[in-house]
């Protein structure tokens, strides 16, 4: 029995869960470790989002006996250059919408406001606003104390604003060394070499196997994702000026970033359209529920198939348990992280379970 793979699997989860306990027990011992970690957080996370975007042209001018780290100068400059021309681009017709909705902003919050107070007149939706909990008049009157509310206490929170203001600085000062370095030192860091001197050699190959798999399925989520919300951006602004909605490039950017979040994204990107569109006329909310279901749809029946496909090897029934399950953990960025962070358990737990079966097969020839 003391010999028996199961009795020292229970063991090992046994002294993993008293780690645990010990760990909670001195938390102030790890606590610097945590406030280093809140702080690089997002600069690690938007140079991992980076690096996977930029590494095929990386490894192509490298394959081409251009010395590496020239590659990674040349990416840098080229997505520099990138940038730059869609700023030049689109910036100045951004910029004059951002204006006009900033100027405009409280009359349309006050033709909101009336155009709830005209729905009360229909069957349905006017016995929710009789409610005690959806009452318009207690609403508007609540809207400009919770501003003033946020406000003061923003105004207040100077250590709230200070961290933030660090935390920006620091991710804006990070990023670009910390890309670098897993750009130049891509596979030959020492992240690789700590790991290959962990791995146990019997075990070398199939762990060298995993981490190449798990790269190639995160370069492919991430790139195919930044493809699918630039590609769903466009059509929406291409939509949204068909139908001729005011803030169309505002809007369709709008949609492109929420794009990101799994599952809900597309939802609360059309939000702003429907609000905006209401504020016009019902036929606009139409036309805007229109365009954004077409592109909705081409993006899940055309698009993702076509540039991300099915090589995540996920069913589309464990995203939606894993992206609940992340949002009801991590929030927002629970929901993002939720899609990546699976496949690379996934990957681990597969590698774990192959060696156990390996190892259980041997023990059965001998």
């Amino acid at each position: 029995m003391w010999d028996s793979k199961l009795f020292k699997a229970g063991i090992a989860i046994l002294l993993f869960f008293l780690i645990i306990l010990v760990g909670n027990q001195i938390s102030f011992i790890f606590k610097p470790l945590i406030i280093t970690f809140e702080v690089f957080f997002y600069a690690f996370l938007i140079s991992g989002a980076l690096y996977y975007a930029l590494i095929p042209l990386v490894d192509w001018l490298a394959k081409h006996k251009v010395p590496r780290k020239l590659s990674v100068v040349i990416t840098y400059l080229v997505f520099v250059a990138v940038v730059t021309g869609i700023v030049v681009l689109v910036g100045p017709s951004l910029q004059e919408e951002f204006t006009v909705l900033l100027i405009t902003l409280p009359n349309r919050i006050d033709q909101l406001l009336a155009l709830f107070e005209s729905l009360k007149d229909t069957a349905i939706i006017g016995q929710l606003f009789h409610l005690e909990a959806f009452n318009i008049e207690k609403l508007s009157e609540m809207i400009p104390d919770a501003i003033n509310n946020s406000l003061n206490y923003t105004l207040n929170s100077i250590t709230m604003v200070l961290d933030f203001v660090t935390g920006f600085f620091i991710t804006l000062v990070v990023t670009p060394f910390l890309l670098y370095y897993m750009l130049a030192e891509s596979g030959s860091g020492s992240v690789a070499k700590v790991v290959k001197k962990l791995t146990p050699r019997m075990h070398a190959e199939r762990t060298k196997q995993s981490i190449a798999k798990i790269n190639s399925q995160l370069a492919l989520y991430v790139q195919g994702v930044g493809l699918v919300c630039l590609l769903v951006g466009i059509l929406a602004y291409i939509g949204f000026l068909i139908i001729d909605i005011e803030f169309a490039m505002i809007l369709a950017l709008f949609v492109l970033i929420t794009n990101i979040i799994p599952i809900i994204g597309p939802f609360i990107g059309a939000v702003p359209a429907v609000l905006v569109g209401a504020i016009n006329s019902p036929l606009m909310v139409l036309k805007v529920i229109i365009v954004i279901v077409i592109v909705q749809q081409l993006d899940a029946m055309v698009i993702r198939p076509q540039v991300v496909g099915r090589k995540l090897a996920i069913s589309p029934l464990a995203i939606i348990l894993v992206v609940l399950l992340a949002g009801r953990l991590g929030g927002l960025i629970g929901i993002i992280l939720a899609v990546p962070i699976f496949t690379v358990l996934k990957i681990v737990f597969t590698q774990v379970y192959e060696t156990i079966r390996s190892s259980y097969g041997t023990e059965t020839e001998k």
